[in-house]
């Protein structure tokens, strides 16, 4: 599969979140390695984990504060993702599959997740926190 390219369409109009999907980018690629052993598998999902939670931290806080009018359904969205990302984080941690695998696996649900969730929920929000 290919890697994560940004481009400016993907752009919300705000310079962190930006910056915060770009290093998502990263982070996802990262799972496609092939070569990848199970330490650096745990230090990419610890590293994921932490920039979802910070990601949408940041980004519910700036939809809070513009009164983004389909906060809710955004939020929703949001916790859906994180209970998937804690099942995956348990299948990784049940070792049943091999690395690559999994690795493989989480990085084509995760690149079309959050392309999808980024041309659609959150450009949604663009001109909300933009005015």
């Amino acid at each position: 599969m290919s890697r994560l390219q940004w481009c400016e369409g993907y752009s919300v109009g705000n310079a962190a979140i930006d910056q915060q999907h770009k290093e998502l980018f990263s982070l996802i690629d990262r799972l496609e390695d092939k070569d990848m052993d199970a330490s650096a598998m745990s230090v990419t999902f610890q590293k994921l984990d932490y920039y979802v939670r910070e990601h949408f931290r940041d980004e519910e806080e700036l939809l809070k504060a513009c009164n983004y009018d389909d906060l809710e359904a955004h939020l929703r969205q949001h916790d859906e993702f994180r209970a998937w990302l804690e099942t995956a984080k348990l299948s990784f941690s049940s070792g049943a599959e091999e690395n690559h695998v999994i690795g493989g696996n989480l990085h084509g649900f995760l690149r079309e997740w959050l392309l999808s969730h980024i041309l659609s929920a959150d450009q949604a929000y663009k001109t909300w926190i933009t005015k």
